[in-house]
């Protein structure tokens, strides 16, 4: 059986749209037209500045690329020769000398801050291009530890090393800001806990000295002002944090969730009675008679 032939493919012609070749030709008229002047001006501020190399911006941004990692190392050796000048210079030639250097006296304190601080660590202003000097003086703020934290392991709090390279300069700032902040406040935590354990353990010396019915009275103030402060957080604290989800709808996820922050409480206060074998003394008449043994065994202090 004879094949059929395959029928040629139908030739369609596309349309034209009148304009559209006069219009594509005046575009790329324009296009070449402003890269043909904006090369003149480039050429035009190549020959002001007695600049002989190539134009291309490719070309020109490795230069400047080049140009940044010589003013990187410019600025540290700027900085050892003001540590070594200072040193040489008797009292009171340091401002005069700076005078005449035409250099500001906090911008010198910060080029010798940053040798000072920076002269060695060696992998930190590698991965800044060389010496980033504005990124330098921006991470000066930060402690021996971050600075460390930093060179070593890669960040230090929420400050990643890869990010300090790419940061602006004003978000470098706020981020070595924060930081500084973070750890400022760990500082200020940790001190209050240190104090807090020595009052602890000049309580504990001062209780031993007591007779063993003045420290059983002592030991239930402590744990009375402690059931209070736990008492305060739930009805203070836990309930009108409670009232603004319920605020928020009344779903049923949003209940399972109250509950679940009530029943993480709840639990707590389960596990201390079967800890210690206490009875349940939540009701009413029972909180009446707890109260009633306490006030009998503990009497409240008259002052």
């Amino acid at each position: 059986m004879a094949r059929k032939p395959t029928p040629a493919p139908e030739i369609t012609e596309t349309a034209i749209v009148p304009g559209t070749l006069e219009a594509d030709t005046a575009a790329a008229n324009t296009l070449a037209l402003a890269r043909l002047e904006q090369g003149k001006r480039v050429i035009a501020m190549a020959q002001h500045l007695n600049y002989e190399g190539g134009v291309d911006a490719a070309v020109l941004e490795n230069s400047a690329r080049d140009a940044i990692k010589r003013i990187g190392a410019g600025i540290f050796e700027l900085g050892g020769y003001l540590l070594l000048l200072k040193e040489a210079c008797g009292h009171g030639q340091f401002l005069p000398a700076l005078e005449r250097l035409n250099l500001a006296p906090r911008a010198a304190q910060q080029y010798m801050a940053v040798v000072r601080r920076f002269a060695t660590n060696t992998k930190l202003t590698s991965h800044l291009g060389g010496g980033n000097s504005t990124r330098l003086v921006e991470l000066l703020p930060l402690d021996d530890e971050q600075l460390e934290d930093l060179t070593e392991l890669g960040q230090t709090g929420e400050l990643a090393l890869d990010d300090v390279a790419t940061m602006s300069v004003k978000q470098l700032r706020a981020a070595v800001r924060e930081a500084k902040a973070d750890k400022d406040a760990d500082a200020a935590l940790l001190e209050k806990k240190n104090a807090r354990i020595d009052k602890l353990e000049r309580d504990l010396q001062r209780v031993n000295k007591l007779a063993p019915d003045d420290q059983l009275a002592l030991v239930k103030k402590e744990a009375t002002a402690i059931a209070a402060d736990a008492e305060g957080a739930i009805l203070g604290g836990l309930r009108q944090a409670l009232i603004k989800l319920s605020n928020h709808g009344d779903s049923a996820p949003q209940h399972v969730f109250m509950a679940g922050l009530v029943g993480q409480v709840q639990a707590q206060l389960t596990a201390l009675r079967a800890e210690f074998n206490l009875p349940d003394a939540s009701s009413l008449a029972q909180q009446e008679l707890a109260a009633e043994v306490a006030e009998w065994a503990f009497p409240k202090d008259k002052d």
